[in-house]
């Protein structure tokens, strides 16, 4: 019977992964309905790098939100990065005035292994929300992971980690991102398109840790 109990929760899992009830499952079949009333709708300032105009995110990490991005990204669960991504792009209506989204990409090999990013599919839905145009316009270099490292290490992230690619920029750009943590890739990734034109940067992210 136990064993019963383990492959229907693989098939359709009935714990919610943030609280572990066993009440009715909601919000694409990962967390309770008590834990989905918790989902935040709009977005609120938070600190954000000197290079970015003003840094958003929808609410922190350590919260049902944050289960949500780690299901969406490791999983992974790609209708759950689209959700998020909708989600994060209806709190974000009215809220910025820019020109275009563009997704912080991760390294080519990792999006290989992984078969999408992250960043990239946020933005997509953050666009199709919005209606704002989605640049697909930065790369990013192979490098150490970032997750897990020392806040110290997380923060010598070096603009060369990104490259722009030849094209005219829109001047103003709102980075999209699943999660901000020191703020040094957003700052890396935004000091890269300013250098190629861009004049003012905004960043949104889902959630958020150490604020």
């Amino acid at each position: 019977m136990q064993s019963l109990v383990h492959v229907l929760d693989f098939i359709a899992p009935t714990q919610c992964r943030s609280c572990g009830s066993r009440d009715l499952i909601d919000w694409r079949g990962l967390l309770c309905g008590g834990c989905a009333a918790t989902l935040p709708t709009a977005v609120r300032r938070i600190t954000g790098p000197p290079s970015i105009a003003e840094t958003l995110a929808m609410g922190p990490y350590e919260t049902p939100l944050g289960v949500l991005v780690q299901a969406a990204k490791y999983d992974p669960q790609l209708g759950v990065v689209d959700a998020l991504g909708h989600r994060l792009g209806r709190a974000l209506h009215g809220r910025v005035d820019v020109d275009a989204v563009v997704g912080i990409p991760i390294p080519r090999r990792r999006r290989w292994r992984r078969g999408f990013c992250q960043g990239e599919r946020l933005a997509r839905g953050v666009a199709a929300a919005t209606g704002l145009l989605q640049v697909a316009c930065l790369t990013r270099a192979a490098g150490p992971r970032q997750v897990g490292q020392p806040a110290a290490v997380r923060r010598r992230l070096p603009v060369s980690a990104f490259s722009v690619r030849d094209l005219d920029l829109p001047e103003r750009i709102l980075l999209i991102d699943d999660v901000r943590t020191t703020g040094a890739t957003l700052h890396a990734a935004a000091r890269a398109l300013m250098r190629r034109g861009a004049r003012h940067i905004w960043a949104a992210t889902v959630c958020f840790q150490g604020e």
